[in-house]
């Protein structure tokens, strides 16, 4: 596994994600995934080991989120969305930075998180910030095709 160094994240606007929110990012996950996490999904990712964040723009408005676990200093990422109107400019990458940067800031030394395997956008993304493919779970993920696997991914801090 190769070591992740952290750089500056960009000026942008990052704040904790609230129940509040929940309709705001179902809103966002629904339209930019097949087969989005459901109400109830969002809904159980506030107990106290978790910590997820939503990058508003200059409006206010949310571009994306993302939603990890913190358990001793293992990390994980569980979803990670940008607005389908806004993918391609960088948030993306503004939320990994801050993800890892907040991971770090909080204790953790290894980040793990899965992925479908034909994901290669996210996959590209991930291997840019040094995670590797480290598993696979076959038939994870329900598709179109019935079942997909899973790509299991880790970095170092």
């Amino acid at each position: 596994m190769r070591k992740v160094v952290l750089n500056k994240v960009a000026m942008n606007k990052f704040e904790l994600l609230s129940r509040d929110d929940i309709a705001a990012v179902l809103r966002i996950e629904q339209a930019a995934n097949n087969y989005p996490w459901t109400e109830a999904a969002f809904a159980s990712s506030f107990a106290d080991s978790y910590f997820s964040y939503k990058l508003l723009d200059n409006a206010g408005n949310i571009v994306g989120f993302y939603i990890a676990q913190l358990i001793l200093e293992q990390l994980e990422l569980f979803n990670i969305c940008v607005e389908s109107t806004e993918q391609g400019k960088g948030y993306g990458h503004t939320l990994m930075q801050h993800f890892l940067q907040e991971g770090a800031a909080r204790g953790a030394t290894e980040v793990f998180l899965e992925v479908r395997s034909s994901n290669l956008a996210a996959i590209a993304l991930y291997q840019r910030y040094g995670f590797t493919q480290t598993g696979l779970r076959k038939g994870y993920y329900v598709s179109s095709q019935g079942k997909e696997d899973a790509l299991l991914m880790c970095c170092i801090l």
